[in-house]
This record gives C-alpha cells, sequence and structure tokens, in this order.
C-alpha cells in the first residue's frame, strides 16, 4: 500500500529529477554561487514581487529556522511562537543551541494568536533586563497541526508586530501546501510584502533537498539579518559545497509549465487535493477529525487496534494528543506528497472501512 508516513518519503517530482540529470556533468563553482542558484533566486523574486529580496538556499528547515532566528536576534533576544511550534517541540533545542531563548505562548494548536504576543511581549518586557527581549514572531504555514493561515490571520500577526517592532518570520516548510489549499485567500505576493523573511520549502515540495530563506532589505533589522545570514550558515556547517544542486531544483520549481504554472505549486495542489479526499472519506466512514484543514496533513482519531493496523498499513505517525472524549483514542497523522495519486487514497479508504 501506498505510505501516508510523510511529504518526503520519495526522492524528486519529474521536473526537479529532469532538470538535475540534464545539468548532471555541468561543472558549477560552490557554495551556492553558481548560475543555477542565481537564476533561481531571480525567478523567487519574480514569483515573490519582490526584485530586490535576498535569497538563501539551506539544505534543511531546522537549518534554515537557526540561521533566520539568529540572524535577526541578539544573544539576549528571542522569538515569540506557540507552545507546540516546530522549533519547541520538534528541533531538539537547535534554536536554545543558538542562544537564543525561545518565548512561548500559551496558543492551541500550534496557531499564534495576537492576543498571546502582545502577552507574552508584555509580561518580558516587564522583567528589563533581567528577562529575555522579544525581537521577532516565528509562525510555520502550514503549523505543525495542518492549520493553514488567513490572509486575516496572517495581517493580524503582522500589524501586532509592527505595534510591538517584531520581525515576523515565516517558516514555509509547507509553504507550497499553505499556498496551494483550496479556498485560501493569503497569497505568496502579499506574504513577501508584509513579512521580513520567510522560507519556501523544497523537501516537502518534490525535492530531494533544500530550502530557500528570502529575506526583505525594507528594514533596517533586514538589511543586518542578510549581512550576518551568510556568515551563519558557513559557521553553522550548513553552506553546501554542491549548492548548484538547490539551484537547479528551485530553477525547475519556479519555471512554468506549458500550462502556465509553477511545478512548485502545482505538485502541492495535487497532495492536498488527495488530503481532502482522504479527510472526506474517513469523516463519512464515522472518523472524527482533530481539526479540519486543506493542507497535505490530516489528523484522525482512532481506537488504538485499528491505529495500529492502519499505521502497520501505511505508515500514519502517532501523534502524541490527549483524546478530548476521554476514550485513550490515538491521534494519527495522514500526509500526502506530490507523488500520491486519487487511487492511493481510494485503496486506503477502502482498508480502513474494513477494519
Amino acid at each position: 500500500m501506498h505510505q501516508f508516513r510523510n511529504d518526503y518519503s520519495e526522492g524528486a517530482a519529474p521536473e526537479m529529477l529532469e532538470a538535475l540529470i540534464r545539468t548532471n556533468h555541468e561543472q558549477a563553482p560552490g557554495y551556492g554561487t553558481d548560475s543555477h542558484c542565481e537564476h533561481a533566486a531571480e525567478l523567487i523574486r519574480e514569483a515573490c514581487s519582490q526584485p530586490d529580496a535576498f535569497v538563501q538556499f539551506i539544505p534543511g528547515g531546522t537549518a534554515a529556522n537557526a540561521v533566520c532566528i539568529s540572524a535577526f536576534t541578539e544573544d539576549f533576544e528571542g522569538p515569540i511562537l506557540a507552545a507546540d511550534a516546530q522549533p519547541t517541540a520538534h528541533e531538539t533545542g537547535a534554536i536554545e543551541a543558538c542562544g537564543r531563548r525561545i518565548l512561548a505562548t500559551n496558543d492551541t494548536l500550534g496557531v499564534l494568536t495576537p492576543t498571546e504576543v502582545e502577552r507574552v511581549h508584555h509580561a518580558s518586557i516587564a522583567g528589563g533586563c533581567h528577562c529575555t527581549r522579544p525581537a521577532m514572531l516565528y509562525f510555520s504555514n502550514t503549523s505543525e497541526l495542518g492549520h493553514v493561515y488567513t490572509r486575516a490571520e496572517f495581517d493580524a500577526l503582522c500589524d501586532v508586530a509592527e505595534k510591538l517592532d517584531l520581525a515576523v518570520y515565516v517558516d514555509g516548510a509547507r509553504m507550497a501546501s499553505a499556498l496551494a489549499a483550496p479556498g485560501g485567500d493569503l497569497t505568496l505576493e502579499h506574504l513577501a510584502a508584509r513579512a521580513d523573511a520567510f522560507t519556501l520549502g523544497g523537501t516537502k515540495a518534490g525535492m530531494l533537498f533544500g530550502e530557500a530563506l528570502v529575506v526583505s532589505p525594507r528594514s533596517k533589522r533586514g538589511q543586518r539579518a542578510i549581512d550576518r545570514i551568510p556568515y551563519l550558515t558557513k559557521r553553522g556547517g550548513h553552506m553546501t559545497a554542491k549548492g548548484r544542486l538547490m539551484g537547479v531544483q528551485y530553477t525547475a520549481a519556479f519555471t512554468r509549465g506549458k500550462d502556465g504554472s509553477l511545478p512548485y505549486f502545482a505538485h502541492a495542489a495535487s497532495a492536498n487535493e488527495c488530503a481532502c479526499m482522504l479527510a472526506h472519506g474517513l469523516e463519512n466512514a464515522g472518523f472524527e477529525p482533530h481539526v479540519r484543514t486543506n493542507g497535505n496533513q490530516q489528523f484522525f482519531w482512532f481506537d488504538s487496534d485499528d491505529a495500529v493496523r492502519i499505521v502497520e498499513a501505511c505508515g500514519a505517525e502517532v501523534t502524541p494528543a490527549v483524546d478530548p472524549a476521554g476514550r485513550d483514542r490515538i491521534l494519527l497523522r495522514f500526509v500526502t506528497s506530490w507523488a500520491c495519486r486519487p487511487e492511493h487514497v481510494n485503496e486506503l479508504l477502502e482498508f480502513v472501512r474494513g477494519l
């Protein structure tokens, strides 16, 4: 059976793989100084409508978060983020290892809210030099539990950040899924016009590896971060000698096809469609969603015996959570990728209905 474990189990989507093969025998300068990375950065700037944006290619999401947060903060400062956001829950203290303290809110489901941002900010500032000073907001789109931010939610966070003089960083490991989600109203152009920095994740969007960190030079803090990022990337061991491999893949992802679409978003739209199809089928079969989302991650509750069988069959991952119904059910995460097809979803639904 097709696996729904994550969105990076497969290799590369066809456009990316073909581009890598086509350029395989080329000789290029190292460390991202090649023409492929330069062209990819230009294509990203064009897609964002930000001709002056700085683009740094970094191999992984945790590394990109550590580099960006370090670049925008001093060692006595830290980011405000939700308590179950990626850096808090799944990065083994990577941000703290850079000498930055995380300032966690009490927001639920990993969805950052302006009210909690203000509460944490005021509590930290009230302590003066005895407390870590907030310097930025961090949130991921989609969130750890698949929430797709609306334009109104995004603007509200940008507004409170502006009010409190905080930078805004959006972790876009699954940005392709978020911006291609059906019914979504937040665009890449609008996001880029307001955020100080964001990533366009490649690892979870059909590439072998790679994240594009995009930083705006509109503010002095952005300019300062841009100056620091190459040094922080190198010092952290994230500057890849064969950086051109990321440039090649991002060029393919952001080159329009014959139908005018960008493969980066086209593959994400396909993955989202399969995920929503799966969610609809599971609900129709009587299973309860933990949250409803139109992204490529879906979370559903199952009795323990059924959960074990499903994990064995399709690789769905157990997600730690307390059953609100008090039945000790198990929460499973299903993730679709560029390689998922409707027939794979139908196969899984048929299996689940037979439990």
